[in-house]
């Protein structure tokens, strides 16, 4: 346990079989279970994250391969099964430190936040080792992401490495958030929705060996589409609730 709650990792891997030892190794000892989601992986990825013979590791392989936002949702549903207090993700390719995990869960555990994530944007410093044009990548959707889920002021929409608190996991329908990489945009405008509380948290970017499987030429214009389409239903979300406020108040 981490500060007394109950801390569960997704862990999405497609084709890691280089970098999930290193992510499982490196977990720290106050997380309580480890939800490895091998999404139909090629390689040997599931053989190797079987071979740890470690109470904590819950591995679930897709038999299809379906996308890390999908991969991602298996994890938070195990993780909502298992009671878990706080669910965080962290990809199976070694990107994200672990060291720096418990950033993300003090400010939910302290009642500042229902979903942190990092942000590698807020400064210079943090963006050591990533390319120009990863660069100009996220801050294209960085802008459109801050219209789109109406956090105006929220950065990096493209990192990955979360948490969420379960009373805000459990007010989400799980099942809508889209398959791929735009996931981590797409809960964004579902988070504003439910009236989350969203916050940055800046963690330093971190490369090594592994490739980006993130196309930038044709993932910037299929993501942007996703965008409008969640900014168009999040103002008629709005909408809604509106109207149906000034019904039970009789205006």
């Amino acid at each position: 346990m981490y500060r007394d709650n109950l801390i569960g990792v997704v862990v999405p891997a497609y084709n890691e079989e280089q970098l999930i030892s290193k992510v499982i190794e490196t977990m720290p000892d106050y997380v309580d279970n480890i939800y490895i989601i091998d999404d139909c992986s090629t390689d040997q990825t599931f053989n190797v994250a079987s071979g740890f013979k470690e109470p904590r590791i819950k591995i679930t392989r897709h038999i299809k391969n379906r996308g890390v936002g999908a991969a991602i949702v298996t994890g938070y549903k195990q993780a909502l099964n298992d009671k878990m207090n706080i669910a965080a993700v962290m990809a199976g390719d070694n990107q994200m430190d672990p060291l720096q995990l418990y950033k993300l869960l003090n400010p939910i555990i302290d009642c500042q936040a229902d979903y942190c994530k990092g942000d590698r944007l807020s400064s210079r410093e943090l963006t050591t080792g990533m390319s120009n044009w990863r660069k100009l990548g996220n801050k294209i959707l960085t802008r459109l992401t801050r219209i789109s889920s109406g956090y105006s002021k929220i950065q990096d929409p493209q990192n990955g490495y979360t948490a969420i608190s379960m009373q805000a996991l459990s007010s989400l329908n799980l099942d809508k958030i889209f398959h791929g990489y735009g996931y981590c945009n797409d809960i964004l405008a579902k988070l504003n929705v439910i009236n989350a509380k969203v916050m940055d948290v800046q963690i330093p970017a971190r490369y090594g060996t592994e490739k980006s499987k993130i196309k930038y030429i044709s993932y910037i214009p299929k993501v942007s589409l996703l965008l409008l389409k969640n900014y168009l239903w999040r103002i008629s979300k709005t909408i809604c609730k509106n109207r149906r406020r000034n019904n039970e108040c009789g205006l």
